[in-house]
């Protein structure tokens, strides 16, 4: 951002704007240990939902609770097949750091701090604190190349600096706990009250029908957005009283104006002056050439 501003300080301002701490990775928290800060999450549990939000209330939430517990009994399935210290992505980050490792060169520095050259770039990597200058391992608790440069060169196996949450035990004791069953309403204790009424038949809702799909927030991007046409928020309301902008007719205070003659519609018609004068022409020609044959 110090550079942004150094070199653009409109360009630095404008993303000031937008609240950087929300989606920037510069100013996330170090220790989440998660490299997929995103809301795929949500929009992954949005979709799957999108069938039960077509229910009634009641229907809508247990269709949502049967799906939230079959996913943490597979999770868990899964996890307990595993038999490796760390998860299979975590096992491929890790070839990936050693791989690219090989390029690295590495100079030593007193306190276990080293210097690392990567195409010639330098990286400070101090391995007390487990700290690398590309802040990558910081960020999601794997050993970058830079790091794995040092670990490889001191004999050291990398898995020893990968963070515990990337482990097998981790994932297992993650979906340990799962969402119960629940009884079925005819199993339910009888209770001195009212029972639930139903619901008063209805034909169906009037207007178009909805597609049950989640309302998005003002700063979201419509999927159904069209390229051609304006949306609301985009018009801009002309007042048909005063031919003025920013409002309507119902709340406009202003005197009438009289509008503009407008264009009438289709093609335009022939002048009936021009049409007259065409059709004497003709006539007067036609008379000459008949007067000429009798004389002959």
């Amino acid at each position: 951002m110090n550079a942004l501003k150094s070199y653009n300080q409109l360009a630095h301002q404008t993303l000031q704007a937008t609240n950087p701490h929300t989606w920037s990775r510069a100013y996330f928290k170090v220790g989440s240990c998660c490299n997929d800060n995103l809301n795929n999450l949500n929009e992954s549990f949005n979709k799957t939902i999108r069938e039960a939000r077509r229910k009634p209330l009641l229907d809508m939430l247990e269709d949502i609770r049967r799906q939230c517990m079959v996913r943490t009994a597979k999770r868990s399935i899964m996890a307990n097949r595993l038999k490796t210290r760390y998860t299979k992505r975590a096992h491929i980050a890790i070839e990936t750091a050693i791989a690219k490792s090989q390029d690295c060169i590495r100079y030593m520095a007193t306190g276990d701090v080293y210097e690392i050259d990567y195409h010639n770039c330098s990286y400070s990597v101090d391995m007390g604190l487990k700290t690398c200058g590309c802040g990558m391992w910081q960020l999601n608790g794997i050993p970058c190349n830079h790091a794995a440069c040092v670990i490889t060169t001191k004999k050291q196996k990398v898995d020893d600096y990968v963070s515990d949450y990337y482990t097998t035990i981790r994932w297992r004791k993650t979906y340990e706990c799962s969402i119960r069953p629940v009884e079925g309403m005819k199993l339910w204790p009888m209770l001195n009250r009212l029972p639930v009424l139903p619901p008063p038949n209805r034909l169906g809702n009037r207007g178009r029908p909805s597609n049950y799909a989640r309302r998005k927030s003002a700063n979201e991007s419509s999927s159904s957005s069209s390229k051609t046409k304006l949306s609301r928020e985009k018009r801009v309301m002309t007042c048909s009283n005063c031919r003025e902008e920013g409002h309507t007719k119902p709340r406009c205070s202003k005197p009438s104006v009289q509008p503009e003659p407008k264009r009438p519609r289709g093609r335009p018609k022939n002048d009936q002056r021009f049409l007259g004068v065409h059709v004497s022409y003709v006539v007067q020609s036609l008379l000459k050439v008949w007067f000429s044959d009798c004389d002959q």
